[in-house]
């Protein structure tokens, strides 16, 4: 019989073979709190006014900016894990929440604190499940975005008006 002598690589790598358990799930290891908004909608529905506010563990924020996760920040529908449905209709909502009750020429920073009270009293209000969420951070987070970007179109367009009339 033939031998060959065997040589450890000089790296440290090391195989595993498929008897290895698999890695736990994200949400094994992760304090994140997914929410079915259809169910929860529906339980809700059926409760009294008093029973719907999430009153102990409310959600905090995330740390970092928004709409910067390659920054530190976040993103929003990540960390919200609410799924598409859910998402686009409750941004849709809130769009419209912010346009019968916000400055919609002006950013989030620069409204008054009167119309930003009743903006969140009516997102509360349409959409109970904000109430889960620390001083309802996802309303805010859509409201800033939507009124960047609002606000960032609106005064392109005007620059595109001027600059077209030269």
């Amino acid at each position: 019989m033939d031998y060959q002598p065997y040589f450890p690589p000089i790296t440290l790598r090391k195989v595993f073979g498929k008897e290895r358990s698999p890695s736990p799930s994200s949400s094994e290891i992760t304090a994140r709190k997914v929410f079915d908004f259809e169910s929860e909608h529906l339980i809700q529905s059926q409760l009294p006014v008093e029973k719907t506010e999430c009153t102990n563990n409310l959600i905090p924020p995330p740390r970092g900016s928004l709409s910067k996760p390659n920054s530190g920040g976040y993103a929003l529908q990540e960390v919200l894990a609410w799924g598409d449905d859910t998402y686009d209709s409750i941004q849709k909502g809130l769009h419209l929440v912010c346009e019968k009750h916000l400055d919609m020429n002006s950013p989030y920073h620069l409204q008054r604190s009167e119309s930003l009270s009743a903006f969140f009293e009516a997102a509360r209000e349409q959409f109970p499940i904000l109430s889960c969420y620390q001083d309802s951070w996802p309303a805010r987070d859509f409201a800033k975005m939507y009124l960047k970007n609002k606000v960032g179109s609106d005064k392109a367009k005007t620059r595109s008006k001027t600059t077209g009339n030269d």
